[in-house]
């Protein structure tokens, strides 16, 4: 979407990623997605993916418009269960998870977990595939593999065909750039980090062919499950910011 803005809120890492205009059918169907789940964090323990999942629900409340609700039920909830449901994209399922809030787990905010309001309405539709990979390319050297690399977007922003991802490598020319990527062979979604650049010898910014669209969707045969994450030991880029430094008072809310 567009208008993205970055907020870090107290409990955990915030980023807005829903426009003005959308249409009824989508904007109900919104919620939190997940980001950046940091390892052993309770978010981690709750078994939350990130990309694929949505936190749509928290404490029986639904969660259908950006304001405090999910910030002051997790501090209401430091060390208590807090119950939340949540939506996969991938699995087209919604389930149910207990996550515990906890300044004392051993890394930032109280869940470890970098969130993005946003729409997840044909979400599952929003990626790239990688179909080749070109030898000694900025692809092959970040670990890019054709045919089972699917590549869904960054912290700010969903691949929703090519051309964003085009727009988001031209934006990072010669500097690095990190990459939520899910493989279904592993079934698994890691961050991965490119360097698009035009000095590596070959065509184009990466040195891989993609491709989006229906017959390019994620196979039948992933999607009997929610996947898994494999995540950095830290905050995503651009969101690498300490949760507990800004002030809830910071949070914008949506405009009617």
């Amino acid at each position: 979407m567009q208008g993205t803005a970055h907020v870090a809120a107290s409990s955990l890492l915030i980023v807005v990623g829903m426009g003005n205009s959308v249409s009824a059918e989508e904007a109900e169907a919104v919620g939190y997605r997940v980001l950046g789940v940091q390892p052993k964090s309770p978010a981690s323990g709750a078994g939350l993916v990130s990309f694929f999942d949505f936190v749509v629900e928290c404490d029986g409340v639904e969660l259908k418009e950006l304001d405090s609700t999910l910030i002051d039920k997790i501090k209401g909830s430091e060390g208590k269960p807090l119950p939340c449901k949540v939506y996969n994209i991938k699995s087209r399922t919604h389930r149910d998870v207990v996550i515990t809030p906890s300044r004392s787990w051993g890394g930032q905010g109280m869940l470890g977990v970098t969130i993005r309001f946003d729409t997840y309405f044909k979400a599952d539709e929003q990626l790239v595939r990688v179909l080749e990979v070109v030898a000694g390319s900025p692809a092959q050297i970040a670990g890019l593999k054709p045919e089972s690399d699917y590549l869904l977007g960054t912290a700010e922003r969903a691949f929703s065909d090519a051309s964003a991802l085009d727009e988001e490598c031209s934006k990072h020319v010669d500097k690095p750039v990190e990459f939520y990527v899910y493989n279904v062979d592993a079934d698994e979604v890691r961050v991965t980090t490119l360097l698009p650049t035009r000095d590596w010898g070959g065509r184009g910014l990466l040195g891989a062919s993609v491709a989006f669209g229906y017959l390019h969707r994620l196979p039948a045969r992933c999607r009997g499950t929610n996947g898994t994450s494999l995540e950095p030991d830290r905050p995503v880029h651009p969101n690498a910011r300490d949760a507990m430094s800004e002030d809830l008072a910071d949070l914008p809310h949506p405009t009617s």
